[in-house]
């Protein structure tokens, strides 16, 4: 038979198997994750027709004759690349980004700690044969991660098989998860006890912060292990249980410890850990400023003028700046010129303060500012007015007196309304009926008429009369005209000289009113107040310069009379008189008479007293601090401020810290353990104070002794005995372990994985609904609980192989272990305390399912191929059978 029919049978025998392949491959193009194969050839033994010759001296080598004897079925691959990652939105599906499988199980549930133990040690990361034997579970490995909850619970697979993972801690993994609590221990009468953990093994709570008014607070200590706890031990009912158990837990939750603590009880009050406020400091300030003639006074820090009052004496012209000193009454005394105001601040702070430094005053003034206010009626002039009876006389027009005009002389009475007027004639002629006109808009005379006719001069007399009264003259009267007229003579004149009886205008002095006889005597004269603070009332009278000084207390209201200034003015001018004034004709010629009523207050010449200005004083601080006293400095700055302890945990730098406002000065420091000097707090206390800018002393005195707090007041004992919470406990119950803290997988077992209804509070007896979870990339599951806390139930374990190409397919998108697939590499867990090698195995995307990666365009292309091959092999058959149809009809 011919060799070419028995390979075409083998071509057909191969490519119908490489269909079968192809058929699997697009059936299962919608499987989750299901991964394609393809089916790889090799030819069959070759037969040799002839043998090879090598090369010789006559002739080269011969190669070998072989015909091949068909083809043969090699292998069929699993191709394992990972699929596309197609997003389903449901909570529970979960994808694998890289190379790794999900391990279920097959059996009962595994619970224990160490029911399925996995070695985790460097080159090693594999299931313990025995464990896995005793277990009695079936491993199996997958890349489908649609994945369900059955009624307890567990994490499963579409046909039931439950998920694998590690049970999650926030303590040391390597202790076993008993959930024990630490010993309680108690701090100045606060029971805490601690829920289950190992965290705070070794940990004592000391006091921090504990003085009045502290605000509740704690702290963690890692490096020390430490709970600082901080809050007002020294007011009864200030710190309660509750406060500090909440100020523990969030300190915890802030340094990433998940174990929780109760406290129960109430501490006991801490004694003298602040004084009583500074009460009583002082400060050196300025008086307030006061006021007299206009003048504003400024004084220097102190209260030695506290009391005295400021008051001008001497006021008058000439008077020199001056001041004098008096006690008892406590006055500054002032002399000055107020009444022309020759006075400069100047001039007057240099001779107030010599005269203060002469009394032994040490406080001065400081400036002087203003000017010197005007002085209503404190001097006053007199006018001009007064005058005595005179005949007016005529003169010509360059003023020289004449006897006539035009003949006729004019006898005039006393008096001078006419002064300056001009008279002369008018129409004299023959026959002109005499008149006198008198035109006061231009000051003229007119005398009119025939005056030839002696009956008409003597008539201007009472013309001229007439007409006086007619204008609302009254003086100077024409008595008589006499002489002849002489029309040749001169015509024109002016009426000078005259006067009536008039005496100088009232004038007001100190709101005295002052009037002054007929005449000139007075005229021009000057009356003046020159001296203020006169005990009686007195004047001087000084006729050269028509000046009358008056002295008398006119700072004191109706000190002096209208009588006393009348008298006293009599005094002066009859001691010292104008010309023609004597004792004799005083009263009857030339008396000044004062009006009724008593002289101005000149209250704006005199201060009120001074008064605000203070020396430094100590302020007071009551109570003691922990058995030391505090002196102050003098001074008002530390009123208000009040000592006490702040920090005081063992080990605490002294130091010392100034809080503004609230108005405390705070001492810092080891006061647990004795050492802390009273020379080194002296030291801080006052860097302080500078820093802060008060400027002001404290200080404990030398030889005070600190008293240290005692063991119970600022010290726990240690907490010891804590074991680790697991999330999944032997039995499978879900314990809360915080997932937003650092969580630690018990990565040396295996696990049933779980998400219960509802997980349970280590060391209560609280269980919280589940609302919601969530899957991170590790694989760690994360449940929301009702409260908003985040539990970590778990994490999915997952598994790699050498060749994962010669896993066994089992069906139901399972995979079991080969013999040539290699062991598998089990991935560590989270903060594994053994070898990491987490990083080779891919992410855990939540949400998402892996594809099936079979390329339905290069399985239509093998299909084609394989049918035309399966086509050409039968086609040798045909070819084979025909040769032998020939080699038959031979024999015919």
């Amino acid at each position: 038979m011919l060799r070419s029919m028995y390979s075409g049978i083998s071509g057909m025998k191969a490519n119908q198997t490489k269909l079968d392949v192809i058929g699997n491959n697009i059936a299962n193009v919608g499987t989750t994750a299901f991964k394609s194969s393809t089916a790889r050839f090799q030819d069959m033994l070759s037969q040799s027709v002839k043998d090879s010759m090598a090369p010789n001296a006559n002739q080269g080598g011969v190669n070998s004759a072989q015909v091949g004897l068909g083809v043969k079925l090699a292998s069929i691959d699993s191709v394992m690349k990972q699929g596309n990652l197609q997003p389903t939105g449901r909570a529970l599906d979960m994808a694998i980004d890289g190379d790794g499988f999900f391990m279920v199980s097959k059996g009962s549930s595994v619970f224990g700690d160490n029911q399925l133990q996995v070695n985790q040690r460097a080159g090693a990361h594999n299931i313990t044969a025995q464990s896995l034997t005793n277990s009695g579970a079936q491993l199996m490995y997958s890349r489908d991660g649609a994945f369900s909850l059955d009624e307890q619970g567990n994490l499963i697979t579409a046909d039931g098989y439950r998920v694998m993972g590690y049970s999650l801690t926030n303590d040391d993994t390597s202790v076993a998860a008993s959930s024990v609590a630490p010993n309680k221990v108690n701090l100045d009468g606060l029971d805490i006890k601690f829920g289950p953990g190992s965290a705070l093994n070794g940990y004592k709570v000391v006091v921090g912060e504990i003085g009045p008014q502290t605000v509740t607070s704690a702290d963690v200590d890692k490096s020390n292990k430490q709970i600082v706890l901080s809050g007002d031990f020294a007011t009864a009912g200030a710190l309660t249980a509750a406060q500090v158990e909440s100020a523990i837990n969030k300190a915890l939750n802030s340094a990433g410890i998940a174990q929780s603590v109760f406290v129960a009880g109430k501490p006991d009050v801490i004694n003298k850990l602040a004084s009583d406020k500074a009460v009583g400091g002082l400060d050196d300030a300025a008086p307030g400023n006061v006021t007299a003639a206009g003048l504003t006074f400024q004084f220097g820090n102190g209260k030695e003028l506290e009391g005295y009052s400021i008051e001008f004496d001497k006021i008058g012209p000439g008077t020199t700046t001056d001041a004098t000193i008096t006690k008892n009454p406590n006055k500054i005394v002032i002399n000055a010129d107020l009444v022309n105001g020759n006075v400069s601040n100047t001039e007057l702070l240099a001779a107030i303060n010599d005269r203060l430094s002469a009394a032994g005053i040490s406080q001065q003034v400081e400036k002087i500012t203003g000017s010197v206010s005007t002085l209503s009626q404190i001097s006053a002039k007199t006018d001009s007015l007064g005058a005595n009876k005179a005949v007016p006389t005529l003169t010509d027009d360059t003023g020289v007196p004449i006897a006539s005009l035009g003949g006729l002389t004019f006898n005039f009475d006393n008096g001078g309304k006419l002064n300056d007027y001009t008279i002369k004639y008018g129409n004299t002629g023959s026959g002109v009926t005499p008149s006198v006109t008198i035109d006061k808009s231009n000051m003229v005379v007119t005398m009119n008429g025939d005056l030839s006719v002696a009956s008409n001069v003597t008539n201007l007399a009472t013309l001229y009369n007439n007409e006086l009264v007619k204008n609302n003259i009254t003086s100077p009267k024409l008595l008589s005209v006499t002489g002849t007229y002489d029309p040749l003579a001169t015509q024109v004149g002016k009426i000078e000289n005259g006067s009536d009886d008039s005496k100088p205008s009232d004038i007001t002095v100190a709101n005295l009113k002052l009037s002054f006889p007929v005449g000139s005597t007075y005229n021009g004269y000057t009356f003046q107040v020159v001296d203020v603070r006169a005990n009686s009332v007195t004047a001087v009278c000084d006729p050269t310069q028509k000046v009358v000084q008056i002295s008398g207390d006119f700072l004191t209201p109706n000190a002096v009379t209208s009588t006393q200034l009348q008298q006293a003015i009599k005094d002066a001018v009859i001691a010292n008189p104008p010309a023609g004034v004597t004792a004799a004709n005083y009263d009857t010629t030339y008396k000044v008479t004062v009006g009724s009523g008593t002289g101005k207050t000149y209250s704006n010449l005199v201060s009120n007293q001074i008064s605000g200005g203070s020396e430094k004083v100590a302020p007071q601080i009551a109570s003691d601090v922990l058995g030391l006293s505090f002196v102050a400095g003098t001074g008002a700055a530390l009123n208000g401020y009040s000592v006490q302890v702040g920090k005081v945990t063992q080990g605490t730098t002294p130091s010392v810290d100034i809080d503004t406002t609230n108005k405390k000065i705070i001492l810092n420091g080891d006061f647990v353990t004795p050492g802390v000097t009273v020379e080194r707090l002296n030291r801080e206390i006052q860097n302080a104070l500078e820093n802060a800018q008060i400027d002001q002393t404290l200080s404990i005195p030398t030889g005070s002794t600190i008293r240290p707090l005692t063991q119970s007041q600022s010290v726990s004992d240690i907490s010891e005995g804590g074991t680790p919470v697991q999330s999944l406990d032997e039995n499978g119950a879900v314990t809360f372990v915080d997932g937003t803290k650092t969580v630690k997988a018990y990565d040396g077992g295996l696990k049933t994985l779980r998400i219960p209804e509802k997980v349970k509070i280590p060391g209560t007896d609280t269980e919280l609904r589940i609302k919601s979870y969530t899957i991170d990339k590790n694989g760690i599951i994360n449940g929301v609980l009702e409260d908003g806390k985040v539990a970590a139930l778990g994490q999915v374990a997952m598994a790699g192989f050498k060749n994962a190409s010669g896993l066994t397919k089992l069906g139901g998108n399972l995979y079991a272990q080969s013999v040539n697939s290699g062991e598998a590499t089990i991935k560590s867990g989270s903060n594994t305390r053994d070898d990491d090698n987490s990083k080779g195995f891919g992410d855990a995307l939540q949400g998402m399912l892996e594809m099936s990666n079979v390329d339905l365009a290069e399985q239509f292309t093998d299909m084609i191929t394989a049918t035309r091959a399966f086509q050409a092999s039968s086609k040798m058959i045909n070819t084979g059978d025909e040769i032998l149809q020939d080699i038959i009809n031979l024999k015919r």
